[in-house]
């Protein structure tokens, strides 16, 4: 678990990348959820409120480094805007852009070119406080 935050709303600012506690996750559950090398794994906060219903404020996720193709579709961390974000992405009818959303619709849909967005990782997983 990384002290980081990926921002579900305007972004988030990413000083450091320190792990601070470990999860354990079966390793018969971990090969269910991706075929990923371990160390490829990481898991991060969520803050801000545009990816609810999806993922709420202070939600944790799971999330695969190897998997950074923005050719299919996902939840993913990404990097935009010098920023940290977690949002869906999809295929733009647009050549070279992709297409970000946010699950709250009070959030605009984005156009960015393709260039512009550094996957971090593809969202495997998440838990929440009860």
């Amino acid at each position: 678990m990384y002290d980081v935050e990926a921002s579900a709303g305007n972004g988030t600012v990413v000083e450091s990348e320190a792990p601070v506690f470990s999860l354990a996750f079966p390793p018969a559950y971990l090969r269910r959820l991706t075929g990923s090398d371990p160390r490829n794994l990481a898991i991060i906060s969520v803050k801000g409120d545009s990816m609810e219903p999806t993922l709420l404020d202070d939600d944790i996720v799971l999330l695969d480094s190897s998997k950074t193709n923005l050719s299919f579709d996902g939840l993913f961390v990404l990097k935009f805007d010098d920023t940290l974000h977690v949002k869906r992405v999809t295929r733009s009818p647009k050549k070279g852009h992709i297409t970000i959303i946010s699950d709250n619709r009070q959030y605009p849909t984005q156009e960015y070119l393709t260039a512009e967005v550094t996957a971090v990782g593809k969202v495997l997983w998440y838990g929440r406080k009860v």
